[in-house]
């Protein structure tokens, strides 16, 4: 093969080549573009937290002792309809109470705490 047909073939390489480079780029440009435009701003500032499943974590912390997710007493009493304040509640959970309930600030996150607070204020008293 003659020098100007290698030539001709380098120079047909380097064209392709830089033709597939530009394609990828654009492509690369108009996903990201896409992208951006899909993810709100705020979104992408700060990390969803995990939702807590508070059923299940009562399921695997209390209903030893508190009946139907609360509703019903057992060895503890019925946490549905409770007249204590959310401080109250979150105070027993954690520091639980003599001789009745072990504390659970050691084992729980506060953000545990806070849902199974909620989650005990939010009970409906079925015998009301």
């Amino acid at each position: 093969m003659s020098t100007a047909a290698w030539r001709v073939r380098i120079a047909a390489a380097l064209a392709v080549s830089a033709l597939t480079w530009m394609s990828s780029a654009r492509a690369a440009e108009e996903s990201a573009a896409s992208t951006e435009a899909a993810t709100p701003p705020e979104a992408s500032a700060e990390p969803e937290k995990p939702r807590i499943d508070v059923r299940k974590l009562f399921a695997m912390n209390c209903s030893w002792c508190h009946d139907g997710y609360g509703l019903h007493a057992g060895k503890g009493p019925k946490l549905a309809g409770t007249k204590m304040s959310t401080e109250q509640i979150y105070d027993r959970i954690a520091k639980g109470k003599s001789g009745a309930m072990p504390g659970f600030a050691k084992t729980l996150k506060k953000e545990q705490i806070d849902a199974f607070v909620e989650y005990i204020k939010g009970l409906k008293d079925p015998d009301s």
